[in-house]
């Protein structure tokens, strides 16, 4: 089981994820991660970023869970995938910055659904005013409210795409479940434990969803 969870920033990724390792303690996080390689290369993010940048953050993802299923973990939880990036850069590219062109872009998109057919569910985490934003700028995280919404709202275009089947970004065969977590921070879990079960797998045929009106 591999599991995702995305969403703009300060979406309370992190604490989600915490809490997540806490109700299912067979989880674990990959060991290597994009960040590490943010880190060492000294990329720049976010507004700042350059064509170069998201192509080595986008490429860093797909190693990170092409890493994953080559050390055999049978559980691992991601803080963030490829639909992260592919929202960052897609703000870039409605901007008109120089070197996210339409050609970019398709290249992007080729190699993320790629590397999402390795997950099994991504959670998103859409804003939420329960949670506040940080005061400061942690070179990671940009504090642009404007811009934090903005980026929210090309993740919400993206699962509308997947939710509509427009077949625009999403791959058509082995697609994971992309599904929504709405609602304040304490609802959370509660809604992941109607898709994952006490022993970390998901709800499958056999064992169909709480919120299928035929598991009964």
């Amino acid at each position: 089981m591999k599991i995702a969870i995305i969403g703009s920033q300060n979406v309370g990724k992190s604490t989600l994820i915490e809490e997540f390792l806490k109700k299912w303690p067979m989880y674990k996080r990959p060991q290597k991660t994009y960040r590490d390689i943010i880190k060492e290369k000294g990329l720049t993010l976010n507004k700042n970023a350059t064509k170069e940048t998201q192509k080595i953050i986008l490429e860093a993802l797909v190693d990170e869970v092409q890493q994953a299923c080559v050390d055999g973990e049978d559980f691992l939880i991601f803080d963030r995938c490829v639909i992260d990036n592919m929202a960052y850069t897609l703000w870039h590219y409605a901007k008109g910055t120089e070197g996210f062109s339409e050609e970019f872009i398709i290249d992007c998109k080729t190699l993320a659904a790629i590397a999402l057919k390795y997950f099994d569910v991504v959670f998103y985490l859409p804003i939420h005013p329960d949670i506040p934003v940080k005061a400061k700028d942690d070179n990671t995280r940009d504090i642009d409210l404007v811009y934090r919404e903005e980026i929210d709202n090309i993740f919400r275009a993206l699962i509308q795409s997947y939710e509509r089947n427009t077949k625009a970004f999403f791959p058509t065969e082995d697609c994971p479940a992309i599904i929504t977590l709405e609602g304040p921070p304490d609802l959370r879990i509660p809604q992941i434990q109607l898709y994952v079960k006490e022993n970390g797998k998901c709800y499958g045929e056999d064992t169909p969803s709480l919120i299928d009106p035929d598991a009964a």
